[in-house]
């Protein structure tokens, strides 16, 4: 998805959450917190400290960034139980992505890596060329080198399948 403006989104809308903290307590609230309530996606990240105003006591809690496992925007405070969330690929868990990296220079690689935690986490990527001339067979990149990268897709194999 990309960053697109919403027309009209009003900034309550985007302001009402549920923290789910790492020791599995719930907190429920608005956030007091408005970079731009314009945006599909913040361009921003949350700060390190939540400020949540709790529903009806009105209690303001700070939640520090740190302890929490996720912070979601909700239309309401209420989920629904029943409700079974759409999740596209389920039962296909694809071993690597492919990539493209491009550093300042402009300069482009492009080639599969695991489609593991590891690509979050590591300092580095480790990516393996899609041409099989060229003279690289793995390529270490330091994650402080790149200034952009996308997914194109994923691929089980060491060549993406041919498009005709």
């Amino acid at each position: 998805m990309s960053i697109d403006k919403v027309a009209g989104m009003a900034a309550a809308s985007i302001e009402l959450v549920v923290v789910h903290s790492t020791g599995g307590a719930l907190t429920k609230g608005t956030l007091q917190w408005n970079p731009s309530s314009e945006w599909v996606i913040p361009p921003i990240p949350l700060p390190e400290e939540l400020r949540i105003k709790c529903g009806a006591s009105g209690e303001e809690r700070v939640i520090p960034l740190c302890e929490t496992k996720a912070v979601f925007f909700v239309k309401k405070q209420e989920g629904d139980q029943a409700h079974d969330e759409v999740k596209f690929f389920a039962d296909v868990t694809p071993e690597y992505v492919w990539i493209r990296v491009e550093f300042a220079d402009g300069e482009l690689l492009e080639g599969r890596t695991e489609n593991s935690r590891r690509l979050l986490f590591d300092p580095g990527i480790w990516l393996q060329p899609f041409d099989t001339i060229t003279n690289n067979v793995l390529v270490y990149i330091p994650k402080s080198s790149i200034i952009d990268v996308h997914i194109m897709g994923v691929t089980d194999s060491l060549r993406p399948k041919a498009v005709n």
